[in-house]
């Protein structure tokens, strides 16, 4: 069976690409592992407006989870802190993902270098496909 990841950040929650990697696990019969990676710091005390945004994308996240196994896709939530990229490296390691789905990051600091510098680093860390899923934009 193929296992599809979906890493998440607070600082760059991926709604699309979750929703992506859902709709695509429906067609080939995969199992979606969403990771949510906090950083350390959340593991003591931060301010509230920080806190506040970690438990938003985690109630957020947990929403489409719950979502997609009333639907009847095998989907398995978990949750690590420390560096997004080791920890997204690590995990698609130990749990032999056939699929990264991700999003390009967005935000302040953001450009198209950072993407491809991030891109490049899991590319040749993991042994899986990357699939970027960049959001609709509205015209």
């Amino acid at each position: 069976m193929q296992k599809l990841l979906v890493a998440m950040a607070p600082a760059k929650p991926n709604h699309f690409a979750g929703i992506h990697a859902l709709n695509l696990a429906g067609r080939i019969s995969a199992k979606v592992l969403f990771l949510l990676v906090l950083p350390t710091s959340s593991k003591q005390p931060q301010s509230s407006e920080i806190k506040s945004k970690e438990e938003a994308v985690k109630k957020e996240v947990e929403l489409l989870v719950e979502a997609a196994r009333l639907d009847g896709t095998a989907v398995e939530y978990y949750l690590a802190y420390g560096d997004y990229e080791r920890e997204v490296i690590k995990f698609a390691r130990e749990n032999q993902v056939t699929l990264l789905v991700i999003e390009p990051p967005s935000g302040p600091g953001s450009t198209a270098d950072a993407t491809n510098t991030l891109l490049d680093k899991l590319r040749h860390s993991i042994n899986c496909r990357i699939e970027v899923v960049n959001e609709k934009q509205n015209l």
